[in-house]
């Protein structure tokens, strides 16, 4: 099975290997490449792609300050990410649904905490102003790479 866009990204940011691929392919030297590029006009963004998709937790301290930096409370910085860090639903433990009583079996209820994503929900107005920002500048920062990507394969 191939990797999705987001984590060919994630990975290529760890990998030892930035030798040449053929023509027609793209290398995590390329990918690297384009991330840079593109981090030069949304830095934030790229410290967001790399905690996130490359597991890079060295970006955390640079998320935290580039969102306060963005007029975002401290405290509601700190819960956002504390919250992505970990947003297992606890009641479903991340199943989505709930357990047969008695027994590790699933039933088909939906846990109603999470709505059967098996993801927390995230509460509060300027938390989700938070989330939303993370979001916004995740596709920036993706268009910006894909975009960078596309060109390059098109001068190849």
């Amino acid at each position: 099975m191939g990797m999705t866009s987001r984590e060919r990204i994630g990975t290529a940011q760890h990998t030892d290997d930035l030798g040449e691929v053929g023509l027609e392919e793209i290398g995590d030297v390329d990918i690297v490449r384009a991330c840079g590029w593109a981090g030069q006009k949304n830095p934030l963004g790229l410290s967001i792609w790399r905690w996130r998709y490359g597991g890079d937790q060295r970006e955390l301290p640079r998320v935290a300050w580039g969102l306060i930096g963005r007029g975002h409370d401290p405290e509601v910085v700190a819960r956002v990410l504390a919250h992505l860090i970990d947003d297992v639903c606890r009641p479903c433990e991340g199943r989505g649904y709930e357990t047969v009583a008695g027994t590790p079996m699933l039933s088909d209820t939906i846990c109603l905490h999470c709505q059967g994503t098996g993801r927390a929900p995230l509460a509060g107005e300027r938390e989700k102003e938070v989330m939303e920002t993370i979001a916004r500048l995740e596709r920036e920062i993706a268009g910006a790479i894909m975009r960078r990507l596309a060109r390059e394969i098109g001068e190849l």
